[in-house]
């Protein structure tokens, strides 16, 4: 969910963590007490395209998609941010790593969104607001 709140921030939309999670559980966010839906925030400009194989996180990324990479053998979600070979950069919501290997990302795991109304848009113009996003969300906890 911090990665989905990095995501929305990342397209301007005034969420972090904390504001994320009040605003799903009052919109079908969550089912079984704590499961997200992943559909919940098209609302919000972010369509969910569904959970994509690893071969579709390099394309993905160059169509300006948010991707939420999981790793850590399944235990954890980090905002995909940048490819250079195998290695993704990413915003790390609770641990201080910058980039996986594609190895080290759970396969068919990733979910992907597209931005609603702009084909073009490209996560790495707002790096600096992700950031910003994942230090307010060290600070909350």
């Amino acid at each position: 969910m911090s990665s989905l709140a990095m995501g929305l921030a990342g397209i301007g939309k005034n969420f972090n963590p904390s504001t994320l999670n009040t605003w799903l559980k009052g919109h079908g966010g969550y089912v079984s007490g704590d499961l997200l839906v992943w559909g919940s925030v098209t609302s919000q400009g972010l369509s969910f395209v569904g959970k994509v194989a690893n071969s579709q996180i390099a394309p993905g990324l160059s169509a300006g998609n948010v991707l939420i990479l999981n790793v850590h053998n399944g235990g954890h979600w980090v905002l995909a941010t940048g490819i250079s070979g195998s290695r993704i950069s990413v915003n790390d919501p609770g641990y201080s790593t910058t980039s996986y290997d594609m190895s080290e990302i759970v396969a068919g795991q990733t979910a992907m969104y597209r931005v609603s109304g702009s084909p073009h848009f490209s996560l790495g113009v707002f790096i600096s607001e992700l950031e910003s996003v994942l230090k307010v969300k060290r600070s909350i906890f």
